[in-house]
């Protein structure tokens, strides 16, 4: 079960952001300067090529703690980055940007939290039980 919530995870730190961001809400939108497109194609390329490389190891050659710690990464930077907006002026949300929200928080920083928690949680019951096997 652990292999399918990790991959489940993957999927939404490295295939969800594609299909969501590549659009004018996002890399193209009219207000973002060049340069911001540059680091958004290189966080959507990172995410992805984590994803790939996480999939791979989960399901070819059947390790299971580090894809849980690839994906962690993933949902970790992006909790990281929601934490600290007020340090360099972030939004959670872009301006004029219609952003649903579960339970009033944007849904963006629930789907990421949540897929954290969740991908957190999955890798100590998976740590834990391999050292109880050994």
């Amino acid at each position: 079960m652990s292999k399918y919530i990790t991959t489940l995870c993957l999927i939404v730190g490295g295939i969800v952001p594609i299909i969501v961001d590549i659009s004018s809400s996002h890399l193209f939108n009219p207000d973002w300067d060049a340069h911001a497109r540059v680091h958004e194609v290189w966080r959507l390329s990172t995410n992805f090529l984590i994803f790939g490389l996480g999939v791979y190891l989960l399901w070819v050659k059947k390790i299971e703690v580090l894809p849980g710690l690839l994906s962690l990464c993933i949902h970790l930077g992006f909790v990281f980055s929601a934490a600290t907006m007020s340090l360099y002026g972030g939004a959670a949300t872009g301006e004029g940007i219609p952003e649903p929200s579960i339970i009033g928080i944007p849904l963006n920083v629930f789907m990421f939290s949540t897929m954290f928690l969740i991908q957190s949680t999955v890798l100590i019951f998976t740590l834990n039980q391999s050292v109880s096997v050994k």
